[in-house]
Order: C-alpha cells, then structure tokens, then sequence
C-alpha cells in the first residue's frame, strides 16, 4: 500500500512537471520579448495599430521609424509583434520542453514524420482538391446561418520570428489531440508497444488532416455571426471548438488513468503509474515536434497553393466581399473593399485595395 502510493505521488510529480516549468519560462520570455522601456514604447504603437483594426502593413514603415528612433533591431521588432498578435499562455508554455528535448524525441519524431508526407498530399487530394472542406465550410454556414466574408489578417506585414517559434501558438490544441489519442488507445487490450503504434497513426491522420485545414483557412475568409454579433477567423474556428473539450477529456481521462491506470491498462510496461507517467510527457513533446515538424514542411512547400485553391472555391459558392473592419474615434465600421475574387487576384496586397478606397 505505501509503495503504490509512492508511485502514485511521483508520477503526480512527473505530470505536474511541465506546470512547473512553465512558470519560469513565461518569466524567461517576457524578458526575451523586451521589458525595457524602449521595448514598452514600441509595443504600445503597435498596439494602437491593432486595436484600430488595421493590419501592420498599413503602417509598416511608421512603425519602422519607431523602432530606429528608440533603437530596435528587427528581430526585436517581430518578438514584440508576436507577442501582440499571438500571446502564449499556460499551454503554450507547457509545450517549451520540447525544443530542449529534441535531441531525444527528435528520433521518434523523424520516424513518424517521413511517413506522414504521402497522408499530407492524400489529405489534400481529398479536402482541397476533391472540395471536401469546401462542402464542410458550406454545411457549417447552412447550418449556422453565418455569412462567409473577408477581413485582412491583422498580422499581414508582421516581422517574422522563427519559424518553430512562429508554429508554437498554433500547436496546443493538435498535441493534446495526439495525447488525448494515446490516452483512449491505452485503454485497448493491446500491448505497450502496440498501444503506442496506434497512438501514432491516430495522431498522423489528426495532424495531417489540421496541417491542411490550418494552411486552407489562414487567409481573410471569416465566419460573421450577425445575430449574436460575432466575427470569427476561419482558421481559428477549429480550435474555438474543439480546445475547451480537449481541455476538459484530458483532466478526465488523466486523473482517472492515475486512480484506475493499474486496472484498466493492459501494457507491461504501462501498468506502473510511473512509467506511465513517463510515457505521457514523451507523447506530449514528440507530438509537438511532429506537429511543428510537419507545419512547417508543409505550409513551405504547399501552404500557398493550397491557401489560394480553396479562397477560390469559396469565391465559386460565395463570391464572399471583402471588408476593412476597424475602429476610429470610438467608432467601429465595416467598410466594404472589393470582392474577394479581385482581393485574390491582387495578391491580396492591402496597399493596393486601401488606395482603391
């Protein structure tokens, strides 16, 4: 009895370890991104530029005299500005580990990522070519009775970060999807070797799947719900979704693993809470090197295509406009651009719809 729960408290430790650590990494990189007050000036201009509406590239080049009046190199520019557009909260932080351990997971990471690239361009086949994800984005404003329209990403003209760094914030909702998979395979009678297979293949599919959705939609085209007065990006509208019940089956299911794990797992190896334990934080940092791995591969090499193919399938079905929405004296204004079939055909250059304007 003492030493179950023995076991028990440390493999509540070795859960709890990424909570732990994440504390002093949010403090590590809200110094990275700038305290000083050079840095507070600059992210207050930014600021007044998102919260009027506007995308940075409207003001680019102010914002770039800004920075050399105060002295910041670009790379400092685009910490800040990501801060702004894309803040990291508790789950983000939780998944930081990972670039330290890439030496070790990074292996397993390799192993399952080579044979993820065919599933990628089947994916696309089957979503974007074969307009699959089309007909969902039809189904879901036919039975929502929200209307398709564009609105200029705010972070069009953002400084770049790092390309690992940049996927981060796209990344907690499709790894605790990966590790919400291995915790429901855990519960096959399956062996330990056998439950971690399958746990990779679901989180293949699942990742795949996302990569390509996330390349199609990260674009203007935005769900508007006029009755309950709601703009929402298409791109972000999977994890609105689905994070609060990935939040909440995770908590589930881990605590009852931690109270029931040794009756209802059938691996050897997993039996023990603490090498279960162990083998939770391990799918949790390769998922988010596979994750990261993957979107970035992929959003190289296809993410345009794929981006400009489904925005003109949505012009096919909905010839959606194109609107300005932004703020002006305490006023808020949908101002119609163009339509977005001639957005697209612009390359959805903002300077040269502003100027038509």
């Amino acid at each position: 009895m003492a030493d179950d729960l023995e076991a028990l408290f440390t493999s509540l430790l070795i859960l709890a370890s990424p909570v732990i650590f994440a504390m002093p990494v949010s403090i590590a990189w809200r110094w990275w991104v700038g305290i000083e007050p050079e840095h507070e000036h600059y992210r207050e201009k930014v600021r007044r530029v998102l919260d009027s509406g506007m995308p940075l590239v409207r003001y680019r080049s102010e914002l770039d005299a800004e920075a050399r009046k105060v002295h910041l190199g670009s790379d400092r520019q685009a910490r800040i500005e990501s801060d702004l557009l894309h803040k990291l909260r508790l789950q983000h932080f939780l998944l930081f580990p990972s670039l330290i351990l890439w030496p070790l997971v990074g292996i397993f990471a390799a192993i399952i990522t080579i044979p993820m690239m065919p599933l990628l361009r089947l994916l696309e086949w089957i979503l974007i070519e074969k307009r699959v994800l089309s007909f969902v984005a039809v189904l879901i404003q036919k039975y929502t009775r929200w209307e398709i329209v564009g609105i200029p990403r705010l972070d069009d003209g953002a400084k770049q970060l790092d390309k690992v760094l940049a996927s981060i914030h796209r990344m907690p909702t499709t790894v605790f999807l990966g590790l919400f998979a291995y915790l429901i395979v855990s519960y096959a009678p399956l062996s330990s070797f056998h439950v971690l297979l399958l746990s990779a293949l679901v989180y293949i599919i699942l990742v795949s799947a996302i990569s390509v959705i996330r390349a199609a939609t990260e674009s203007t085209l935005t769900f508007a719900d006029p009755t309950n007065r709601r703009i929402m990006p298409m791109d972000s509208y999977v994890d609105e979704k689905l994070g609060p019940w990935v939040g909440v089956g995770l908590l589930f299911l881990l605590s009852r693993q931690m109270m029931y794990g040794s009756k209802i797992r059938t691996g050897e190896l997993l039996i023990d809470p603490v090498p279960f334990a162990i083998s939770v934080l391990m799918v949790l940092y390769t998922a988010t090197i596979i994750g990261i791995t993957v979107e970035i591969v992929f959003f190289r090499n296809r993410g345009e295509s794929v981006k400009k193919t489904f925005q003109n399938q949505m012009v096919g079905v909905f010839n959606p406009m194109v609107y300005l929405f932004n703020r002006n004296l305490g006023s808020l204004r949908l101002v119609p651009l163009m339509t977005l079939s001639e957005w697209v055909e612009g390359d959805e250059e903002f300077d040269t719809a502003f100027r038509q304007r």
